[in-house]
């Protein structure tokens, strides 16, 4: 007696399965919001800078110039980055270029974090 290795009621459930799994990485994928949106820089929980990433040219920018800090950023092709940090374990530098809005990066030891936030999002220095 011959017997198929799947019926086709086994066919349907994975067919079924595969649908709902595409559709849900759709929706998340559209959920991870626009590209280069508005970069906000916070420093010891208050915002000292906004980098719109859009408009922004590629360039390092200096902290410890800047305000005091420690690090350097980068900002690069819409996106930014922690580029350096005098920090003992450099997590911070792992984190890569971010740039979807609700991606963020913080260096811990130096109080500083980047968040990207949506150009409709009404940011101001000092939030």
């Amino acid at each position: 007696m011959d017997r198929a290795v799947m019926s086709k009621k086994d066919l349907l459930l994975i067919g079924g399965i595969l649908i709902i799994a595409l559709l849900l990485g759709g929706f998340f994928l559209l959920q991870q919001g626009e590209n280069s949106g508005v970069a906000a820089l916070s420093v010891d929980g208050s915002v000292v800078a906004l980098y719109d990433l859009e408009k922004e040219n590629d360039r390092f920018i200096d902290l410890q110039e800047f305000c005091g800090v420690p690090v350097t950023l980068e900002i690069q092709d819409g996106a930014i980055r922690f580029y350096e940090s005098l920090c003992p374990d450099h997590i911070c530098e792992n984190y890569g270029f971010i740039s979807r809005e609700g991606e963020t990066a913080v260096c811990m030891p130096n109080r500083t974090v980047l968040t990207i936030h949506s150009h409709s999002d009404h940011l101001s220095l000092g939030e």
